[in-house]
């Protein structure tokens, strides 16, 4: 078996290895696709976009086909302020619809305060997506078929062991890399008197919070909204 394959990339997002008709190779069905994220903001606010990529490939290992280790790479980012929400929701479809995220990517925005009046205007336009609420606790439920509630400290902790454990990197290319990095760094974790902990955010002319949320919500949304179903084989008859 050679050590790489020929892979068929399908526009909904999965990816098979081609067989050549030989019985011997399974089809193995990995996917490649891609999590719009959306931290609305109110007047002259930011608001901010980031895109995960979350690939699983099939690959030869061992005489076998599997489908390799998932990754997770931020691929994109923007954020604009000075718009209407007509023109955040155009500009939101615009990009859920392009190349290459067209027909293989799920929106997913921060449901919280504004949030909801573009959920709303996003649902007249039968755009399916997840607004998430950030709430308080360390859990999260699903209320219906839009609206998840998450807590923030939950979404931030769940973001920080995505990145420790290499689960989710950076494009080395990545345009505002460096604010993202500086809105997730404003935010920390402190302890009230009853024991609890709460999320905290120091803000700036340098910090505005809207990339580091919208890249929290994607993570969550990557993590939790949507499991992948991948689909493993062994090869069969092969000395």
């Amino acid at each position: 078996m050679p050590e790489t394959l020929d892979l068929v990339w399908h526009p909904d997002g999965r990816v098979v290895n081609e067989t050549y008709e030989d019985p011997a190779i399974p089809r193995v069905t990995g996917f490649s696709t891609f999590w719009i994220a959306a931290d609305l903001g109110q007047a002259n606010d930011y608001s901010a976009v980031v895109v995960i990529k979350d690939e699983a490939l099939p690959i030869a290992d061992d005489n076998r086909v599997i489908v390799g280790p998932r990754e997770r790479t931020v691929v994109y980012a923007d954020r604009f302020r000075g718009v209407s929400y007509v023109d955040v929701v155009d500009h939101l479809i615009k990009l859920r619809n392009a190349p290459p995220f067209g027909g293989k990517s799920e929106l997913v925005i921060d449901g919280t305060s504004i949030g909801r009046v573009v959920s709303d205007m996003l649902w007249d336009q039968s755009v399916d997506h997840h607004a998430v609420q950030m709430t308080g606790g360390q859990d999260w439920n699903k209320k219906n078929a839009r609206y998840v509630n998450a807590g923030k400290t939950f979404m931030i902790e769940n973001l920080a062991v995505l990145f420790a454990a290499g689960e989710l990197k950076f494009a080395h290319d990545l345009p505002l890399r460096q604010e993202i990095e500086e809105d997730l760094a404003s935010f920390s974790v402190q302890t009230t008197a009853a024991q609890n902990q709460i999320i905290t955010q120091s803000r700036s002319t340098a910090g505005h919070g809207d990339l580091g949320i919208a890249l929290i919500v994607g993570g969550f949304a990557s993590q939790y909204l949507k499991p992948q179903s991948i689909l493993t084989g062994h090869l069969r008859g092969w000395y």
